[in-house]
């Protein structure tokens, strides 16, 4: 029977999947809100060196320094305490243990706070694999498109430098001017937001130069509907060695997404679903029965052509990052 002074009778037990298990040999404890985890020491000690040196203390040793470390007893099971919440320290032992064994478990990563609170954790203990598995959840689409910005400025600020890179080429679907603040810029430098614009005007730049209607050689095929129609036609543009008659109508877009990428120099920007897009089909519908027939089709097959070539070319844009006073960047996407 444990003592009824003992903390741990004043503890609530986690029932969750895999702390319900009759066969756990230790009890870990979340020490600010008092949550017991019922663990396996093989499962955590493989995860983390120091797990393990905590588990090999003799057990003469380990009942010495009860009073010292803060170790108790509960249901006959040794109690370690850790600094970190119920919801960061369970997070962190599940990811301890193999994936088929808490595939019923709540989402590990709910929010930024949260990842980031395991993050730190899992570098405490020298968690290497719990570490990269959690990086790589901070870049997941969830977190990063909905504020790239923000999550390149706590990426940096953590020193993930790696995923400052994925955060960067993110940024480049919002405009470079005009972002509202963000609490997160307080993390990092002037000079580290400063080259982070400089890295998206160059790739606004190329973008801007791929869509001007001069400089379409990389369009090699002449199926689409715009080189085709006759009517109507007044611009010419380059395609290779030929001079190609193009719909006005299209011209006009093409004029429309160079400017849209030089502020957003994304495949993206120039998408099925965009509004420019969308203005263009409409144009092209009104001008003639050819293009109307055809319009839909050839510009969604276009988009596709064309946003991967927006990609292309700003992935061979270089990005130098002077974080934390240091250069540790300089990349360009294509290097990977």
């Amino acid at each position: 029977m444990s003592d009824p002074q003992s903390p741990a009778t004043e503890m609530i037990i986690c029932d969750e999947i895999p702390f319900n298990d009759d066969c756990a040999d230790i009890i870990v404890r979340s020490r600010p809100d008092g949550v017991d985890f019922r663990v396996h020491k093989a499962f955590l000690a493989v995860a983390s060196p120091v797990f393990k040196a905590m588990f090999v203390l003799p057990q003469g040793e380990l009942e010495s320094q009860q009073d010292s470390i803060g170790i108790h007893m509960r249901d006959g099971l040794h109690i370690i305490p850790f600094d970190e919440d119920k919801h960061t320290l369970g997070a962190l032992l599940k990811l301890c243990y193999p994936a088929w064994m808490v595939v019923d478990c709540e989402p590990f990563f709910p929010t930024v706070e949260r990842t980031l609170a395991v993050l730190t954790a899992a570098r405490k203990y020298a968690m290497d694999g719990v570490e990269r598995q959690v990086r790589t959840e901070l870049v997941a689409a969830r977190f990063i498109e909905p504020d790239p910005l923000r999550m390149f400025a706590l990426a940096v600020k953590v020193g993930l430098y790696d995923e400052a890179k994925v955060c960067a080429r993110h940024t480049l679907r919002m405009p470079v001017l005009g972002r509202p603040y963000i609490g997160e810029l307080e993390e990092i430098t002037g000079g580290e937001y400063h080259q982070l614009q400089d890295y998206h005007l160059r790739c606004g730049s190329v973008a801007h130069d791929l869509a001007m209607i001069q400089n379409v050689q990389w369009i090699t095929e002449e199926k689409w509907v715009w080189f085709e129609c006759c009517r109507g036609n007044s611009l010419a543009a380059i395609s290779g060695d030929r001079r190609k008659w193009v719909a006005k109508w299209w011209a006009d877009f093409m004029l429309e997404a160079s400017s849209a990428l030089k502020e957003r120099p994304s495949g993206e920007t120039v998408g099925i679903d965009t509004e420019i897009v969308h203005a263009a089909i409409a144009k092209a519908s009104a001008a003639c029965t050819t293009c109307r027939s055809r319009v839909l089709r050839d510009m969604r097959g276009f988009c596709g052509l064309f946003s991967a070539e927006v990609e292309r070319a700003t992935e061979a844009v270089s990005c130098v990052l002077f974080l934390k006073g240091c250069l540790v960047l300089t990349f360009n996407q294509r290097s990977k």
